[in-house]
């Protein structure tokens, strides 16, 4: 994943979304007391969120270029009391605090390479996680329909209209290898002029470990979580074969 690609156009894609990610993770942090750990932070979409209802957060991502583009929007919007930004690997970061939340947004779990990574991520994340504390992340749901017709064709995601005429469009492409549970995607941005014509075309490739639930439930236990529940779609409906995006809510497993 090129993330000096990905942080220019990061804030693009996600305009086109319905906020829905923003506002459950809003409504969610209402619920803890005290600073808030988010891994993955990106160019901050979802901590400027919880900063602006008051919330106090570190965020940390391995993209330097991110961690700019977050460190500008922060200042921008006069938040940055609230925020503390740190380049670091969800994989092997190391913070002289605990937490009573811990947010993995936007499928960011799932861009480890294999198991044993996002095991190890979640084991991280548990040892700076208070006795009492949550961790929370959401993955998208593997549907199999989509996974077995893998036809590799672009298909549409959205059209973003410009005040001055010009419009993104925005198309995505699976190629899903069900042995690994993995896909290539590759996110696709065109922007066109007002008379119609192609400006320019960009293609930001991404690779993801997809997880089922039973995955889910698995690789928390191997972390020394245990799965208190799992949610479908931004929602507090149960997950079934209608659900998008798993949203899963994990504790520290108790020692006898």
């Amino acid at each position: 994943m090129n993330y000096k690609d990905w942080a220019e156009w990061y804030d693009i894609f996600y305009s086109s979304s319905e906020n829905e990610e923003e506002k459950y993770y809003q409504e969610i942090s209402k619920n803890f007391k005290d600073k808030i750990l988010e891994i993955g932070v990106g160019t901050g979409r979802i901590a400027i969120k919880l900063a602006e209802i008051g919330k106090d957060l570190v965020g940390i991502d391995s993209s330097i270029e991110m961690i700019a583009k977050a460190e500008k929007k922060i200042k921008d919007k006069k938040l940055s009391k609230n925020i503390s930004l740190l380049n670091a690997d969800m994989l092997n970061f190391e913070l002289n605090e605990k937490f009573n939340l811990i947010i993995i947004p936007a499928n960011t779990l799932l861009l480890c390479k294999n198991e044993k990574e996002q095991i190890k991520v979640l084991k991280n994340c548990a040892k700076h996680l208070t006795s009492e504390g949550r961790i929370i992340f959401n993955v998208y749901y593997p549907d199999d329909e989509m996974i077995n017709e893998n036809n590799k064709d672009e298909f549409l995601f959205n059209t973003i209209h410009l005040k001055n005429g010009e419009r993104y469009i925005l198309y995505g492409k699976n190629n899903f290898d069900i042995k690994t549970q993995t896909n290539e995607g590759t996110q696709i941005i065109e922007k066109i002029s007002n008379d119609g014509n192609l400006l320019f075309r960009k293609n930001l490739k991404v690779k993801t470990r997809y997880l089922y639930p039973e995955d889910i439930i698995k690789i928390c236990e191997k972390s020394n979580l245990i799965v208190s529940s799992m949610k479908r779609d931004f929602s507090n409906l149960p997950v079934d074969e209608f659900t998008e995006n798993i949203i899963v809510f994990a504790k520290k497993i108790t020692p006898l």
